[in-house]
């Protein structure tokens, strides 16, 4: 299965949270590392629906360039996607994205828990005598 991890590699957690994601069984992992490359608007707005949350929510609210630059301004929804777009330091990382679901990682060590319900999935979908177990 492959699995986007999108994270900002200036940020030592989550290089951290990184490391663990490649130690994932038998999963692929495409990392975006927004330090590097970005997504487009619409990206973005698929990550938000996705995730479940709003186009803002995807925003770091404790970010410095937010709490200097955008802080108390409002934005509609279009120009949120052009600042993330234009900024993506802004975002809430790490987030995983597989074809199914998106999730927000907290921690490096959500990705235990992670593999085992990938196993499960696994299990439970695999044909009769397919299952590694």
């Amino acid at each position: 299965m492959e699995i986007k991890f999108i994270y900002d590699s200036s940020q030592i957690k989550e290089r951290e949270a990184f490391g663990y994601a490649t130690s994932l069984d038998q999963h692929y992992i495409n990392a975006i590392d927004l330090s590097k490359e970005t997504l487009t608007e619409r990206q973005w707005a698929e990550l938000a629906q996705k995730l479940n949350i709003t186009v803002k929510e995807l925003i770091d609210e404790n970010n410095d360039y937010y709490q200097d630059e955008l802080k108390d301004k409002d934005f509609d929804e279009h120009d949120l996607l052009q600042l993330i777009k234009d900024h993506p330091q802004i975002i809430r990382t790490p987030i995983i994205d597989s074809e199914k679901y998106a999730k927000f990682i907290k921690s490096p060590y959500d990705f235990n828990e992670m593999d085992m319900a990938f196993k499960e999935i696994k299990k439970h979908l695999a044909n009769k005598g397919e299952s590694d177990e």
